[in-house]
């Protein structure tokens, strides 16, 4: 676990989640989704589809998108990256990292391609969890995860509420109630192909129920960073 000291030298560089318009071209994404389609994939016991972007960062199409981050965000540190198709939306997770770094910096989701009308959202809490990826099962026990730690009892979880979960449900209807009980939102941001969506890594986020509105599936590409 980090210490009071390591939390509070990542919290000095927090800012709100936030998305930019226009971060990627169309022409960008069509070859972003090339590099998926010709690639190994990898399938979770969750569900997403992934593709690893480690070994594929001298495309000039990553390279260019990695030159927009650093303008957005400053200097950084590339920590990892994934290519990620899913049919079902993400539960409550944080990306931090097992190596649990003073750096870690900031996350950023550039979805691709929705399969289905619609814009799904991704909501972010004003809770963050700082002490290694984990998923929040507030209650619950014994449910399997691909790489993440289970938290189960949210004591440990920063800036967590007394109180139940009261804000907008409808956005989280393939998640147990009791899961969001302790949380409140501090935002819902549009999914959209071409934006870049931004926020730190440590912060409690989740996909809305994307179904509810009829879309099949999402692809999407996840940057995570740390900060020099």
């Amino acid at each position: 676990m980090r210490t009071l000291e390591q939390i509070n030298n990542i919290k000095q560089y927090f800012s709100n989640p936030y998305s930019v318009e226009n971060f990627v071209s169309a022409d960008d994404i069509v070859e972003l989704i090339s590099i998926y389609d010709r690639c190994n994939k990898t399938i979770k016991n969750t569900g997403p589809v992934t593709v690893d972007v480690n070994n594929l960062l001298n495309e000039p199409v990553l390279q260019r998108l990695l030159e927009g981050i650093k303008t957005e965000i400053g200097s950084f540190e590339f920590a990892a990256g994934l290519f990620f198709k899913t049919d079902y939306p993400h539960i409550i997770h944080n990306d931090d990292t097992f190596e649990l770094p003073n750096t870690v910096y900031k996350a950023i989701t550039i979805p691709l391609a929705v399969e289905g009308l619609g814009i799904p959202k991704l909501c972010f809490f004003d809770q963050c969890y700082f002490h290694g990826p984990a998923k929040f099962f507030n209650g619950d026990a014994d449910i399997p995860t691909y790489y993440n730690q289970q938290v189960y009892d949210y004591r440990n979880v920063d800036g967590i509420v007394d109180s139940p979960f009261i804000d907008e449900y409808r956005y989280f209807t393939h998640l147990k109630p009791n899961w969001l009980h302790g949380l409140s939102l501090q935002s819902a941001i549009d999914w959209i192909p071409t934006q870049a969506i931004i926020f730190d890594s440590v912060r409690l986020h989740c996909a809305s129920d994307f179904r509810s509105l009829g879309i099949k599936s999402k692809l999407g590409l996840s940057i995570f960073t740390k900060r020099l």
